[in-house]
């Protein structure tokens, strides 16, 4: 399967696959090939939707190449769900999605100008938080009615059932870390607008809140906290990665050039950074367990010291974050190309 043999008509190819054309070098998009290799293509349209749609099949690459590097054993036997998988012997059921941008509003490719990106982002994150709240939930509540349907099939039942959700709602979503996520799941929200606007009112430092629910534009209202009761019961965790952009793929390849720092999460809750430092497919990475599930996700089948597992204790709401010394919430991408001729368009495309 070669992703970058064109197979559709050029004006139906998505912002994001022109944009790897244009401004990647070839050496990024071929790793990217070697990501999916093994990978069925089922239904036979699989590079068709990759150039068309972009962000759910590019998330979907990301989902097999972690699957494959973690160990996992696939099934294939079925079209659906998405992944029938298997370690140590416990079989478990994924299903992929992503969080899109609302009807009329701007998706996630119209970039600014790098210089003006980040006009005002500090200052309307509670906007945006809310904005990737509500769409998130949109996915979510979508998949889990379509968990109504899979739980008739033979393979999925009495099987944990994780949902794989990717952030691709807005300009910036990778910038989003678990705020808006664990506000959707656990409705555990930190208001970091609240504390750098007015610091003299957090003395003991930033404090989470319960946000109970938010508004749609139409009114309606959407309950937080899907894991905080018996409302999901089905859903035994939920897998999300806000940096698995194409960004990793040039991270991740052995013989780059330029600057890439990365940004992290210390166990004692510190950031650094590091430049030195090889990205893994796991870095990112989320684990968000269902404590009412059905059937429980075993924690040991993701446990890696770069992936963060979150827990929450029933009685006390208590929530627990386990991961080794650090987790990934962003990095800064430099990516230099030496070719022997200067071409238009040869540019770093960021944190696509």
């Amino acid at each position: 399967m070669d992703l970058f043999k064109q197979e559709i008509a050029d004006d139906k190819l998505h912002p994001n696959y022109i944009s790897l054309l244009e401004h990647t070098p070839k050496e990024d998009r071929e790793i990217l090939n070697e990501w999916i290799e093994g990978f069925p293509d089922r239904d036979n349209k699989f590079v068709k939707e990759f150039q068309s749609t972009f962000n759910s099949s590019f998330w979907e690459i990301y989902l097999y190449k972690l699957f494959k590097d973690l160990g996992f054993e696939f099934n294939w036997d079925y079209s659906r769900p998405d992944f029938f998988l298997k370690h140590n012997d416990i079989e478990f059921i994924v299903e992929a999605t992503i969080s899109s941008n609302a009807k009329n509003e701007k998706p996630e490719w119209e970039k600014e100008d790098l210089l003006k990106r980040y006009d005002g982002y500090l200052e309307s994150m509670n906007e945006k938080n809310i904005y990737s709240i509500i769409r998130l939930a949109n996915s979510f509540i979508s998949k889990f009615r379509k968990y109504k349907e899979y739980k008739t099939l033979a393979h999925v039942k009495n099987k944990p059932f994780i949902l794989a959700m990717a952030p691709m709602e807005q300009p910036l979503h990778y910038h989003q870390y678990d705020r808006p996520i664990m506000a959707l799941l656990y409705d555990f929200y930190l208001d970091e607008e609240e504390y750098m606007k007015n610091p003299e009112n957090h003395p003991n430092g930033l404090v989470d809140k319960r946000l109970y629910s938010v508004e749609k534009d139409n009114g309606s209202e959407i309950e937080l906290g899907m894991f905080i009761d018996d409302r999901a019961t089905e859903i035994s965790a939920v897998l999300f990665n806000p940096v698995a952009t194409f960004a990793k793929v040039q991270n991740m390849r052995k013989d780059k050039m330029g600057l890439f720092a990365h940004h992290w999460v210390t166990k004692d809750k510190q950031q650094v950074q590091t430049t030195d430092v090889q990205e893994l497919i796991e870095d990112g990475l989320f684990i968000f367990h269902n404590p009412y599930a059905k059937y429980p996700l075993d924690r040991n089948i993701f446990k890696r010291d770069r992936v963060c597992q979150v827990f929450m204790e029933k009685d006390t709401l208590i929530i627990e974050q386990d991961f080794g010394e650090k987790h990934l919430y962003g990095r800064m991408t430099v990516g230099i190309n030496i070719v022997d001729k200067i071409e238009d368009g040869e540019k770093d495309n960021g944190n696509l």
